[in-house]
C-alpha cells in the first residue's frame, strides 16, 4: 500500500537505448508494483542497442497496463526520430533541425530498419506515443527530465531544449532546493571515479541516471530517488 506520504518508491530508469535485454532483467530486479510504486523513464528508449522496437513496445504496453503509476518522458533520440520519420522540424531553435538529419548517425539507422517491419498501424501507434511524450514531470521536491535544466532560470520557466539536450556541465551550476532527475549524460562522462557505471547522487540535488546501458562495461540503472537504493542490469 501507499504511505502516507505517497509512494513507497519512486522509481528513475535511466536511458535505455534499445537494451531490450536488460530492461527485463532489470523490471524482474526491481519487482514493480504499480499499487504501490511510482516508475519514471527518462528517455532515449531507441537507437545504439540492438532492440529499440522491443523497447518501446514493452514501455508502452507497462504504461498502458499501469497508466497511473508509469510516467514516461520524452528524451532528445525520440526528437530525432519524430523529426526524421515526420519530417517535422521541431521549433526550439534552428539548431536542432539539424538533427532530424544526424539521427541516422547517432543509432536511427538500426531503429528505423526494425520499424519498417512492422505493420503500418504498430508503427505509427509505437512512433505516436513515443514521438509525443511530455518533456517533464515533478513529484513532491523531485523534478525529472531527460537532459537537465539551465541553473540561472526557475523550474516553471526551463525551456524544452534545455531539458532535452542540455549537457555544458549544468550539474556544476545548480544550486535549487529540489531535486533534479536525470539521464542523457552517461556517468562515466562526468566524473572519472563514475567509471564503474554507478548512479551519481550528487550534494547539490542532482540524481544522474543514465549509467552507460549501451557501452561496453555499462548498466542500465534504476533509482529509487526516496531511498537513493540502485538497481542494474
Amino acid at each position: 500500500m501507499k504511505n502516507l506520504f505517497g509512494y513507497s518508491r519512486v522509481l528513475a530508469v535511466g536511458d535505455i537505448h534499445g537494451m531490450h535485454e536488460k530492461l527485463i532483467t532489470l523490471m524482474d530486479k526491481i519487482r514493480f508494483d504499480p499499487e504501490e510504486d511510482l516508475l519514471v523513464f527518462l528517455g532515449d528508449y531507441i537507437d545504439r542497442g540492438p532492440d529499440s522496437v522491443k523497447c518501446l513496445r514493452y514501455i508502452y504496453n507497462l504504461q498502458h497496463s499501469s497508466p497511473d503509476s508509469v510516467i514516461c518522458l520524452l528524451g532528445n533520440h525520440e526528437v530525432m526520430m519524430s523529426s526524421y520519420l515526420m519530417q517535422k522540424r521541431v521549433s526550439y531553435n534552428a539548431l536542432i533541425a539539424d538533427y532530424a538529419d544526424s539521427w541516422l548517425e547517432n543509432g536511427g539507422f538500426e531503429t528505423l530498419q526494425q520499424l519498417n517491419e512492422l505493420g503500418k498501424d504498430e508503427r505509427e501507434e509505437l512512433v505516436g506515443w513515443a514521438t509525443n511524450l511530455p518533456i517533464r514531470f515533478q513529484y513532491q521536491e523531485f523534478f525529472f527530465c531527460h537532459a537537465g535544466v539551465d541553473p540561472d532560470v526557475p523550474l516553471p520557466a526551463q525551456t524544452e531544449f534545455d531539458m532535452l539536450w542540455r549537457r555544458q556541465q549544468w550539474w556544476e551550476q545548480y544550486k535549487g532546493e529540489e531535486t533534479i532527475v536525470v539521464g542523457h549524460t552517461p556517468v562515466q562522462k562526468v566524473k572519472k571515479r563514475a567509471r564503474y557505471a554507478k548512479p551519481l547522487f550528487l550534494p547539490n540535488n542532482i540524481i544522474m541516471c543514465d549509467t552507460g546501458a549501451y557501452m561496453t562495461g555499462g548498466k542500465l540503472t534504476c533509482v529509487d530517488v526516496l531511498s537513493q537504493k540502485a538497481w542494474q542490469a
